[in-house]
């Protein structure tokens, strides 16, 4: 990876060579570029260049000299007439062309800076949604094919598309990376620039208004950061100021064997007090100067640890993340911090970890292919293994859809990848998403999971809108149960708890049952019933213990026709419980889910279109 970037200006470098350098420094604080009244300020960390300058369109492309600070870390200068939207480079030993690395907006990743007045944008009346924990259900999405046009889709692309997130009743919306990355199209987990926001999304104002637009139909978002590596390709942040060791990155990078990852030896520095801060700041940028909601961390492991053959701790790496999370839950303690992993380590600050386990423990149960493949226990297990806030439970997510990790798929054409509309596969697929709007903690869903999706997710492929009416009833279920996991109908207050009770497990018939609550007692208390095989229990012959006698309204049947005309719609609308224990006798179809509370249900009658239903 070579870390000299020169710049196609014959002119300009004969102007560096021998022009004088000896700017004052800026008194004006801030690092990168900082527009003022009349100019710009240029402020950048290159502790190891003998001589520093910016060019730009502002001067020509004739470099200014930047004065070196007092304790030779930093280099500055004010300069009249630099304005937004004029692009520009730093200049390192007369002949070393680097991008800002703290630019907000550049032209691409192999491009130019471009200075950007992070104050210029009109918020208008823009006002955060405050969505309390028990209420946080999330989408995640990308933003290059969420729209549903050819990859790369805009910031602006999208924005239409979150009334269709918002009808679904989520709250959340959380973004794969935004970064700046090598190319149009990316998962944007290779950062280039990331302090940049993807000029093929559209750059930062554009995602200015995709935040203030999820806010006006009361959608927070969240941003996934990427610090446990960078790149590794178009990355002008190695070998930056001209200083390397050992043939590593510079001053932005470990220099010797704690430099690599599984996506190349760009593991950042975390020991030098420069790179924190650097990591600090864009975290903080995103608080401040983009208003998101959250963070998820992207593989929190290659931080506090090397690699799986080294998983040694890393101090430098927990101690950057205690500090960052310290400081946000002080100055933004309505900022949502999740970590993909290892949240709960070395006591780091993080609110919430995806939990992975619990996603494997429920999708094999719902796509091995034979029911005595099946372990329920395992589902029991992840109902109640976790019962908190803390967790983010998911069946289908980046990862684990995509077909360049190991030829992964969606869970349809997981089951039956000859036919994923298959009455087996939308079944199945239904079943686990329903376990994890039952789960204590946070739900999450993968972009088009609702839609009953089948192709594994690319970054060149577009969302499929056309299945919202290819699988419309599978839409409204899952309309159906984010309503119920945020009872928004007044009937299942016991899902927006975290207590959970497993007193059902039969291996044999593969039925699981558990009962949820939050204060607990008469009119809070939920009872929720899985059958994991391919039987009908239609002959009221099943018997399930409930928390108490009386009726017991069903608020939700994952076997109803409402959800495709093929269902079995076997179940009754209400079960008596009587003796001691309590216990009533159900009816299940295959593959699904029952909700049951002691609330009368409150469905409003089908909508024309699911996605148009929001109560």
């Amino acid at each position: 990876m070579p870390f000299v970037n020169f710049r196609p200006s014959i002119a300009a470098a004969a102007f560096l060579i021998f022009a004088p350098f000896g700017s004052a420094q800026s008194a004006r604080p801030g690092m990168g570029s900082i527009p003022y009244a009349g100019g710009t300020t240029f402020r950048v960390w290159a502790p190891f260049a003998d001589s520093a300058a910016v060019a730009g369109e502002f001067n020509g492309w004739n470099a200014v000299a930047l004065a070196r600070d007092a304790a030779g870390g930093t280099w500055s200068a004010d300069v009249p007439g630099a304005r937004p939207g004029q692009r520009y480079k730093y200049v390192f030993n007369g002949y070393i062309w680097k991008r800002d690395p703290r630019a907000r907006q550049v032209t691409h990743s192999s491009g130019d800076s471009v200075v950007y007045d992070p104050a210029a944008f009109d918020w208008g009346n823009d006002r955060a949604p405050e969505i309390p924990r028990h209420d946080l259900v999330i989408y995640q999405l990308h933003v290059g094919t969420f729209a549903g046009r050819n990859p790369p889709a805009t910031f602006d692309d999208a924005i239409p598309r979150l009334d269709h997130v918002r009808a679904l009743g989520f709250t959340a919306v959380q973004l794969m990376p935004v970064n700046e990355f090598p190319g149009g199209r990316s998962w944007g987990y290779n950062p280039s620039d990331p302090f940049a926001i993807e000029t093929d999304y559209g750059g930062p104002d554009a995602l200015k208004r995709f935040v203030r637009a999820a806010h006006e139909r009361g959608l927070a978002v969240f941003v996934d950061v990427v610090h446990n590596h960078y790149g590794p390709t178009d990355l002008d942040l190695w070998g930056f100021d001209g200083a390397s060791w050992n043939g590593f990155g510079g001053i932005y990078f470990y220099n010797d064997d704690r430099a690599h990852t599984p996506w190349g030896s760009t593991r950042p520095d975390f020991g030098r007090p420069e790179v924190r801060q650097y990591v600090r700041d864009q975290v903080f940028m995103f608080a401040e100067e983009y208003r998101v909601d959250g963070f998820r961390w992207d593989s929190v492991f290659h931080i506090v640890s090397f690699s799986e053959q080294n998983p040694a701790p890393n101090p430098e790496g927990i101690q950057m993340l205690r500090e960052i999370n310290r400081e946000l839950a002080q100055t933004h303690p309505r900022l949502v911090r999740i970590a993909e992993d290892h949240a709960f380590h070395h006591d780091m600050g993080f609110d919430a970890q995806w939990d992975i386990g619990y996603r494997w423990a429920v999708f094999h149960p719902v796509a091995d292919a034979w029911d005595f493949e099946r372990n329920v226990r395992d589902v029991a297990g992840a109902l109640s293994d976790w019962p908190s806030f803390q967790r983010i439970a998911f069946t289908e997510a980046h990862d684990y859809v995509a077909g360049m990790n190991y030829g992964r798929t969606r869970i349809p054409a997981t089951v039956h990848p000859e036919d994923p509309a298959s009455l087996w596969a939308r079944k199945r697929a239904l079943l686990g998403a329903s376990v994890v709007f039952v789960t204590p903690g946070t739900p999450m869903i993968f972009q088009g999971q609702e839609m009953n999706e089948s192709r594994s997710f690319h970054d060149d492929v577009p969302m499929d809108w056309n299945l919202t009416n290819g699988f419309p009833g599978i839409v409204r279920a899952y309309a159906d149960l984010v309503r119920l996991r945020r009872n928004r109908l007044f009937t299942t207050p016991g899902l927006q708890g975290t207590g959970v009770f497993v007193q059902h497990i039969d291996p044999d018939n593969k039925v699981v049952a558990c009962t949820r609550w939050n204060r607990g007692g008469p009119g809070d208390d939920v009872v929720v019933v899985a059958n994991f095989s391919s039987l009908d229990f239609d002959r009221n012959d099943y018997a399930i213990h409930f928390p108490a006698p009386g009726t017991w309204y069903r608020q939700f049947n994952g076997d109803s026709k409402l959800y495709s005309p093929d269902f079995g719609n076997v179940g009754a609308d209400r079960v008596e419980a009587a003796g001691d224990p309590p216990t009533a006798v159900v009816s299940m179809g295959k593959y699904s889910l029952q909700i049951f509370s002691q609330n009368p249900p409150a469905f409003p009658a089908p909508p024309a279109n699911p996605s148009q239903d929001n109560p």
